[in-house]
């Protein structure tokens, strides 16, 4: 289950397709981690979403698909140490 402010975010997201995936990404994660800045990231397969707590834009999503699951991961891993860009 998602918090409040995700399900409102993912409310606002206009184009169904990308809503349809980003819930799929969201409900099948094998991993989901927060940010100290509240930035929020799942992995699921060879997908990566991640959700921009700061965003000006209406939809503060930005997803990912990447050939294979070992690349996938190693950018979640990525996300999950980097405090700078993410």
């Amino acid at each position: 289950m998602n918090d409040t402010k995700t399900e409102q975010s993912l409310n606002g997201v206009t184009i169904m397709d990308n809503k349809k995936v980003y819930r799929k990404i969201m409900d099948n994660c094998s991993q989901y981690l927060v940010k100290p800045n509240g930035n929020k990231a799942w992995l699921f397969e060879n997908w990566v979403l991640i959700e921009w707590n700061f965003c000006s834009h209406t939809n503060p999503f930005e997803s990912w698909k990447f050939p294979t699951e070992g690349q996938a991961l190693d950018h979640f891993l990525e996300i999950q140490n980097n405090n700078e860009d993410y």
